[in-house]
């Protein structure tokens, strides 16, 4: 069997370099421009997204339970603005079977303020 000229002496280095540089150059393309991740960033983004998405309907069912509860909001306007998530944790321990950590606390406390200005404007 006869090998083809393009596999043979310099022409078979050139061919091979040419390769080796385009995979790179495919490699370094697709992560700059085309938007390719590697699994370690590709499950820390899933993370983040599950996160929003529980959170966009978590708060509101947060808010509402907050509001709900006897003399929550007057210890709420009291408290100072750094203490307001552990007020929140304070009235409301979990809202559909999720248990009250720091952020998810913070967003609820940043919910009951936007909720707050909201009533504060109308009446």
């Amino acid at each position: 069997m006869r090998i083809p000229a393009i596999l043979q002496g310099e022409a078979r280095t050139r061919f091979l370099q040419g390769i080796a540089f385009g995979a790179v150059a495919v490699m370094a393309i697709g992560f700059t421009w085309g938007g390719w991740v590697t699994g370690g960033t590709a499950r820390t983004m899933s993370t983040i997204a599950e996160s929003s998405g529980r959170m966009s309907v978590l708060v509101p069912m947060c808010v509402a339970q907050f509001t709900a509860a006897d003399g929550a909001v007057a210890k709420f306007k009291a408290a100072g603005s750094y203490s307001r998530d552990n007020v929140i944790g304070e009235f409301v321990k979990t809202v559909a079977s999720t248990s009250m950590d720091y952020s998810f606390a913070r967003a609820c406390a940043v919910g009951v303020e936007a909720e707050l200005s909201k009533t504060a404007t109308k009446s």
